[in-house]
């Protein structure tokens, strides 16, 4: 059955489906994709799972492949700011109407058939119709969550990645390392190839589910000596993971080293202006990894605007950032669902001062600053998608003399 063209519906319906419950299992996007003529067996897939960098690892694999001369679909998640995010095609977006004429097209088989999918199942499907579309040789697909049952772990991969492991959601994928390495192990193929950054208990169990599979396992190397484009010194470790990738299937080094050079990947460890830095350090191993890169910059004093989801570990989170010990510590929420509230982060940090809205605590942030102060918007993805929407003027604020005013310079 082939998806037919419509003309209308509207990308807000897709939106819309994040309200449905989640579910986890592969059967409901198996059947839809069936029923569509598999459009992901007709991709070359390179898949990243891990707790952190998986993003950034597919952002340097792709465009390591760009410069390689080659046409390359990422599929990526959460996104920032737009849908359109999540689906590029040689590191540009899908269009509003390509985006909205695909996903008419699959909300309206998912109506005929009845076959109901979740929101990041139907966005997977958007990007397998929209790589074949742009048929593109190669597709670099981020899971979202865990791996054996993410949406992403339908095809057959040529390589198979797993970055680092750390202990993230806890409730859904396992309470342990080597538990939570089994299930994004899960992406691992029958006498396949798979690429791994992971350490300690985390290689063990992926070392363990590569042999279990007849699986070539590539450890990558702990860092990469190639120019990054990409800051932080985390971002070292993702780069090698990507270089490993490359060389299993024949990238030369040449497109390999300019294509990392070339990386970007907004909101990790990015400074929006000289004094202002975004980082998506959105749990615990995140939390360090950021610690590590702030100290091996220069600054007087740290200012912490941090807000974080109510599934993370704030405990742990907040101990590692009093580490850091920052001059102030603001604490605000995201305006979306399943924000903690500042309050109940401001209670984790002693002197703690809690903005009910991001736009408020920059705002705050700012006042106090420093010329040399480093204000450092960190914890959720979701916060630092809206601060980068905000600092776009794309977000209205109602802060007296709020800083997002001020347009980038």
């Amino acid at each position: 059955m082939e998806i037919t063209k419509l003309t209308t519906k509207s990308v807000a319906e897709i939106l819309s489906l994040e309200r449905r419950s989640k579910k986890f299992g592969l059967e409901n996007i198996r059947r839809f994709l069936k029923l569509i003529g598999n459009p992901e067996k007709r991709l070359k897939i390179i898949h990243v799972a891990g707790t952190n960098g998986k993003g950034s690892v597919c952002s340097m694999i792709s465009s390591c492949l760009v410069e390689a001369g080659l046409d390359v679909g990422l599929y990526t998640s959460p996104h920032l700011v737009r849908v359109n995010e999540r689906v590029k095609v040689n590191g540009k977006e899908i269009s509003d109407d390509e985006l909205e004429g695909i996903a008419e097209r699959v909300l309206k088989t998912q109506e005929e058939s009845g076959i109901d999918l979740t929101f990041f199942e139907t966005m997977t499907v958007i990007a397998f119709v929209y790589f074949n579309e742009r048929k593109v040789d190669y597709a670099v697909l981020e899971a979202g969550m865990g791996g054996r049952l993410d949406a992403t772990n339908v095809g057959m991969p040529l390589v198979s990645a797993i970055t680092n492991i750390g202990l993230e959601h806890t409730d859904v994928l396992g309470r342990t390392i080597a538990e939570i390495a089994g299930e994004k192990s899960g992406i691992i193929k029958e006498n396949g190839v798979v690429v791994t950054g992971a350490k300690g208990r985390g290689l063990l169990a992926v070392r363990k589910a590569a042999e279990e599979k007849g699986a070539r396992l590539v450890v990558a190397k702990n860092s990469c000596s190639f120019k990054l484009g990409l800051r932080g010194s985390y971002q070292s470790e993702n780069a090698a993971v990507a270089a490993a990738v490359l060389d299993v299937i024949g990238i030369a080094e040449d497109a390999v080293r300019r294509g990392l050079e070339k990386a970007r990947w907004p909101g990790r460890f990015d400074f929006f202006r000289e004094n202002l830095l975004l980082d998506c350090a959105h749990n615990s191993d995140g939390i360090s990894a950021l610690a590590r890169s702030l100290s091996e910059i220069s600054y007087e004093s740290l200012i912490l605007v941090f807000g974080v989801m109510k599934d993370k570990n704030l405990k742990a989170m907040s101990n590692k950032l009093k580490v850091l010990k920052a001059k102030s510590v603001i604490a605000t929420m995201a305006d979306v669902n399943g924000a903690r509230s500042p309050e109940e982060v401001a209670a984790h940090f002693e002197g703690a001062y809690a903005a009910s809205r991001l736009c408020e605590a920059i705002d705050y942030a700012r006042e106090i600053c420093n010329k040399r102060d480093l204000i450092v918007v960190t914890g959720s993805v979701f916060l630092v998608g809206e601060a980068i929407m905000c600092l776009e003027g794309k977000k209205a604020c109602f802060a007296k003399n709020c800083c997002f005013s001020q347009k980038k310079s």
